[in-house]
C-alpha cells in the first residue's frame, strides 16, 4: 500500500505512449559461468520484521545481523522485501525506454551542463543530483577518460507539487504511477524497517530516526525526509579507454545518501573495497534481492561506529560483455536541515563505545554535505590521475570519499588534499 498520493494516468493515453517508445522487457545478461571470487556479503529477510511490542526480540535479532554488516562493509542484501518482481521487470522496461530517447531529444531534459566542470552550482544540481539526464562523458576519469554512463534522476517523487515543477520526458510522465509505487515503498516500507532495526542497534527509542529525520512530510521540504530514483545505464567503453581506466566504468566512491537500494543484477561488474584487506571484490548477484549500502549520512551520525562503503563497476567477465548494465537504484537522504554528528543521536551505545565527533569535523547539516560533496564528483582536476584514489577533498574537516580499512584507525591520504570550508 503507498503512502504518497498516485497520479491518476488514462490507460489508454499510458499503451499509446508506451508503444511509442517500444516499451519492452529489458534482457539481462545471463549470470557469469567463469569463477569468480566474490566477497561474502550477509542477507538480511526483511519479511521477518513484525511491528508491535510483542515482536520486539525477533526485530533484535534482524538489528543484530545487520549491525556486523554496516558496521564493517556496509553493504548487505535485502531479501524478502515484497516487491513483485513484475513490478521491478516494469520498471526495468520504462527506465530503458527512457535512456533510448534520441539524443536530440534527451537535451532538453538535462539536469545540468555537459560535464561536471562546465556546471554553475549555484543555479541548479546538476547533472549528479539534479531531476533529469546526465548524459555520457559528464564525469572526468583517469587518464583524461571521460564515462560511458547515462542516468535518469527522478526528483520528489514523493512530494506531489514539488514533482509538478520538473519537466519530464512523455515516457516518464506517462508511468508515474508505476514508478511512484515502486520507489514509495522502498522509502516508506523497507527504509522505515531499516531506521528501527538502526535504533535498536544504537539504543535508541524506536522509531527515533523515521519520525526525526527520515519520515516524508508532504509540503515541508526542509522538515522532511527525502529519496530519489535513479535508472542507469552503463554502455561499456572503448577498449583503448578501458586500458587507461584499468577496466573501471565508475571509479571507486562512497554515496552521500543515508542508504542506498540497488535491484541485484546478474551483471558482475559491482566491487566494494574489502573492509579487512583493503582489495576490490566483486558483490555476487543474488536473484530478486536488493543490494543496500551505507552513505555517508549515517556514518557521520555515528562518529563512523556504521561504515559508508567505497565501491565501483568495472567491466564484466568475458561471457557477459558487448551487453548494457542497466541499474534501478534509490537514494535516501534524511531532512536537509539533520545536523549529521553523533550527538544529534544521543545513543548510549556510540557514547559507551566512544564514538564522538572528531575534533576537526565542522557543525555541518546533511544539505550542505549533499551540495558540496556533490561539486566535486568527477571533475577532472581530481579524477584524471592514473591512480586508484582520487585527489582527496577535506569539506568542513570530512574527507569527501571514506577509504576504510580495519587496520588503519586514520584515513591515509597524500599531503595533496584540498580544503574547503
Amino acid at each position: 500500500m503507498t503512502i504518497t498520493k498516485i497520479p491518476y494516468i488514462d490507460e489508454e493515453y499510458q499503451r499509446k505512449v508506451n508503444e511509442k517508445y517500444n516499451v519492452r522487457p529489458f534482457v539481462h545478461v545471463k549470470p557469469t559461468k567463469e569463477n569468480i571470487p566474490t566477497v561474502k556479503v550477509d542477507s538480511l529477510d526483511i519479511s521477518q520484521f513484525k511491528d508491535g511490542s510483542e515482536n520486539f526480540e525477533s526485530r533484535k535479532k534482524l538489528a543484530d545481523q545487520l549491525e556486523k554488516s554496516i558496521r564493517t562493509y556496509g553493504f548487505f542484501y535485502l531479501t524478502g522485501h515484497g516487491i513483485e518482481k513484475s513490478l521491478n521487470e516494469k520498471l526495468h522496461a520504462i527506465a530503458q525506454s527512457v535512456m533510448e530517447i534520441p539524443e536530440e531529444e534527451k537535451i532538453q531534459y538535462y539536469a545540468g551542463a555537459k560535464t561536471t566542470d562546465e556546471e554553475d552550482r549555484d543555479k541548479y544540481m546538476g547533472g549528479e543530483r539534479g531531476n533529469g539526464y546526465k548524459p555520457k562523458g559528464y564525469w572526468g576519469m583517469q587518464s583524461g577518460v571521460r564515462d560511458a554512463i547515462c542516468h535518469y534522476n527522478l526528483r520528489d517523487l514523493l512530494q506531489p507539487e514539488e514533482l509538478k515543477k520538473h519537466k519530464q520526458p512523455e515516457i516518464v510522465t506517462a508511468n508515474l504511477d508505476s514508478i511512484i509505487t515502486y520507489y514509495d515503498y522502498i522509502h516508506n516500507e523497507l527504509l522505515r524497517k531499516l531506521t528501527i532495526l538502526c535504533d535498536i542497534i544504537l539504543e535508541i527509542p524506536e522509531g527515533t530516526l523515521w519520525e526525526n529525520f527520515f519520515k516524508i512530510r508532504e509540503g515541508d521540504i526542509e522538515r522532511s525526509g527525502f529519496g530519489w530514483g535513479r535508472f542507469m545505464m552503463y554502455y561499456g567503453m572503448s577498449s583503448e579507454d578501458e586500458k587507461k581506466t584499468k577496466n573501471t566504468w565508475l571509479r571507486g566512491h562512497s554515496d552521500s545518501t543515508a542508504f542506498t537500494f540497488i535491484y541485484s543484477q546478474p551483471m558482475t561488474s559491482l566491487q566494494l573495497r574489502d573492509y579487512y584487506t583493503g582489495d576490490w571484490k566483486y558483490v555476487d548477484y543474488m536473484e530478486n534481492a536488493y543490494v543496500c549500502n551505507v552513505g555517508d549520512a549515517l556514518e557521520f551520525l555515528t562518529g563512523a561506529y556504521f561504515k559508508s562503503t567505497i565501491h565501483r563497476v568495472v567491466k564484466p567477465p568475458q561471457d557477459q560483455q558487448n551487453h548494457r548494465r542497466l541499474g534501478l537504484i534509490y537514494f535516501a537522504d534524511p531532512a536537509p536541515y539533520t545536523v549529521i554528528d553523533p550527538e544529534t543521536l544521543d545513543s548510549p551505545k556510540l557514547k559507551r563505545l566512544g564514538y564522538n565527533k572528531p575534533k576537526e569535523w565542522e557543525k555541518i547539516t546533511f544539505g550542505q554535505w549533499d551540495s558540496d560533496k556533490d561539486r566535486f564528483f568527477g571533475k577532472a582536476k581530481l579524477y584524471s590521475a592514473p591512480v586508484e584514489e582520487p585527489t582527496p577533498v577535506l569539506i568542513y574537516g570530512r574527507y569527501n570519499e571514506r577509504w576504510h580499512q580495519s587496520d588503519k584507525e586514520h584515513l591515509k591520504f597524500s599531503q595533496n588534499s584540498l580544503a574547503i570550508s
